[in-house]
């Protein structure tokens, strides 16, 4: 053979070896690869509403007997999303609206905001939702609360650490669930039991912290290779329970951009802001910093003093957190060392929660702690704080070299 040709053929093997190590690293470590080289991925920054609708019933008989329609999409939604994609950035940013947050509603007046699917359909709710915000949003899914038992169980369960005792008997979504604090995988009705659930006290903030810890631990299932195979079958029981403006490869572009992301360009916010009668009220200015951060913005939002960081013990020694407190306390922080309602940890590690989407003021709370600690963008922990930390055992040696 001539050397010419001898070349021609290193060549090929060389393009054959990218491609074949460029399929392999797509379905094993995605994350690997530029959100901008991912085939099939997402090509520009989408915004869509994420709706999970309450049980409908159907009249059975003339006597008014229900049955639970388990198509149904024109329910209350108890879960409202809104997901930001942006493969520019290579980020995936969700902000959860609590569901009594009071809004205008087009045309219907000072509203609940879970009413507006009710009333119109996903596209009052999109319309509501965008002018709310002052967002343009794309596309919405409307997910019907009996589908999320199908999807679970096809992904084999999924694993979460339950915050605290969950016993109740959902009468209306005929569900029990019994489920002691700590890690479990859940099957597909105890899911739906774990999402729903509102039985304590902070009645629906604390469902939406629930479901944000939801979330997160299916983003991470979906990072496991083996979870890959089953994108078909998932994408066909959404077809069943799901009710969606977009088509199905848009949909899979979607899955594909957000399997990839890595869990650092991962946040989950939650709408701030406090009681109000029997809703949620939110300020303007809370929204449109939330927003921001939504849309891609990052920034430090206060001097220490004006940060309100809250400090739960999960670690294995009692009084961790007082000590903790005093750190952060003589750096100027507003702080309040709060008991936990159930059972937290022990945790190995420190977890530094940035409870209003903002990992910047977040990464700054963790310097003061010797940067000892793991940051988490959900809002999970203490609803009216800035950051909260949940101290961890990692936080022993520090404090033995800062007394």
């Amino acid at each position: 053979m001539r050397p010419t040709n001898w070349t021609q053929v290193l060549v090929i093997c060389a393009i054959v070896g990218a491609i074949i190590g460029y399929i392999l690293t797509l379905y094993f470590k995605p994350t690997l690869i530029p959100s901008a080289l991912r085939i099939g991925s997402l090509v520009q920054p989408t915004t869509v509403l994420l709706l999970g609708t309450d049980v409908v019933y159907t009249e059975m008989g003339r006597h008014s007997n229900k049955k639970i329609d388990q198509n149904a999409f024109t329910g209350r939604s108890d879960t409202i999303m809104v997901c930001r994609l942006d493969p520019v950035r290579d980020t995936l940013s969700i902000l959860s609206i609590p569901r009594d947050t009071e809004v205008p509603i087009p045309d219907n007046g000072v509203q609940k905001i879970n009413a507006a699917n009710a009333i119109g359909g996903p596209y009052l709710a999109l319309r509501t939702v965008s002018n709310f915000l002052q967002i343009p949003i794309d596309h919405y899914v409307v997910l019907n609360v009996h589908g999320l038992v199908d999807l679970v169980n096809e992904l084999g369960g999924i694993t979460v650490d339950v915050p605290q005792k969950m016993k109740y008997m959902d009468w209306t979504a005929k569900l029990k669930i019994d489920l002691e604090p700590g890690p479990h995988t859940l099957t597909g009705n105890q899911a739906m039991g774990f999402v729903r659930f509102r039985h304590d006290a902070l009645g629906d903030i604390g469902r939406v912290q629930r479901q944000q810890i939801f979330i997160r631990a299916v983003l991470a299932k979906a990072l496991q290779p083996e979870s890959w195979s089953h994108l078909p079958r998932l994408m066909e029981i959404a077809g069943q329970y799901m009710s969606t403006d977009m088509s199905p490869s848009d949909m899979m572009s979607m899955a594909t951009f957000a399997r990839a992301v890595p869990k650092k360009n991962q946040q989950m916010m939650m709408l701030p802001g406090n009681f109000a009668g029997n809703g949620w009220s939110s300020s303007d200015a809370e929204v449109r910093n939330i927003v921001s951060r939504l849309m891609g913005s990052s920034f430090v939002t206060s001097l220490r003093n004006e940060m309100r960081v809250t400090i739960q013990n999960a670690s294995s020694t009692t009084g961790e957190a007082y000590r903790v407190a005093k750190i952060l306390q003589r750096k100027g922080y507003i702080v309040t060392v709060q008991q936990s309602r159930g059972k937290i940890g022990p945790f190995k590690v420190t977890r530094v929660i940035a409870q209003k989407g903002n990992p910047d003021d977040a990464e700054q709370v963790l310097m003061d702690l010797g940067g000892h600690g793991d940051i988490v963008n959900a809002s999970v922990g203490d609803y009216q704080s800035t950051v909260t930390v949940m101290v961890g055992d990692d936080m022993a040696a520090f404090l033995s070299e800062t007394k």
